[in-house]
Formats: C-alpha cells, sequence, structure tokens
C-alpha cells in the first residue's frame, strides 16, 4: 500500500503519499520530495538522526520534511536511506542517511514545504497526506 505521486499545481508541485501506518506515510512523502529534489540515491550514507516536534500533525510532517532538505542543502548530500520511528500528533522521530553529492542532482530545487492544501488524514486502508512544495 505504501506509495507516493508527484502531482502537479499552479506553478509549484505536490505530492500525494499513503502508507499503512502514520511512519510508512511520512517516509513515503519524504520519498516524494526527494524524488522531485532529485537527492534521493538509495545505498551507503552516514545515519543522522531527526527530532522534530509540532502543534498538530501537519505540522509534525512539515517539519519533518523541512529537516530534511535543509539536511540535504546544507550538508551538500544525497539522501540514501529514510527510516521513521515514531510519529505522533506533536513529533516524529527517525533518521536519513546522508553521502556526499558527486553530482548535479536532476530534479527541481524546492523552496519549502508549504501549508497550502495540506493534509495529513487516517483512511480505512491507513494514512494518506497532500502536500505542495514551493520550488
Amino acid at each position: 500500500m505504501a506509495s507516493f505521486e508527484i502531482i502537479e499545481h499552479t506553478a509549484d508541485v505536490g505530492v500525494l503519499a499513503s502508507g499503512s501506518t502514520l511512519e510508512e506515510c511520512f517516509e513515503q512523502a519524504t520519498r516524494g520530495l526527494l524524488d522531485i529534489t532529485g537527492a534521493w540515491v538509495p545505498g551507503e550514507g552516514e545515519r543522522t538522526e531527526i527530532r522534530v516536534e509540532g502543534r498538530d500533525l501537519g505540522s509534525v510532517l512539515v517539519d519533518w520534511l523541512s529537516e530534511v532538505l535543509y539536511l540535504q542543502d546544507a550538508r551538500d548530500a544525497v539522501i540514501t536511506d529514510i527510516g521513521v520511528s515514531q510519529v505522533n500528533d506533536n513529533s516524529a522521530t527517525g533518521w536519513v542517511g546522508l553521502a556526499p553529492r558527486t553530482s548535479e542532482l536532476s530534479g527541481t530545487a524546492v523552496k519549502a514545504i508549504t501549508y497550502h492544501q495540506l493534509s495529513v488524514d487516517r483512511t480505512t486502508e491507513g494514512w494518506t497526506t497532500r502536500l505542495i512544495v514551493d520550488v
């Protein structure tokens, strides 16, 4: 069931992601973001822990994705692996694998994760999220 899909949006780009658990849904949303940026390169990398807090699930997701984007950009790295250990209404913990970027990224630069049309919803199959990123 876990999946992500890139969606078009006027002047921006979005991600629809789903998973049987909230953690799996966050992982798929992260994979969608990295698909847009071209920074997803599965393999070996330095494991870097992430912990974010927010006021609700939507803000936790925005903060999680913003932290992944920050780490990728600040360390001029690609993301080699993703693990989301725990997500609740006010926090998320997990990690990403980081490796030095050795070539130009093939994707689109993302300026920010937005709250525009943001949703994180429980379904009969698990969880879905919709988010728009500013490119």
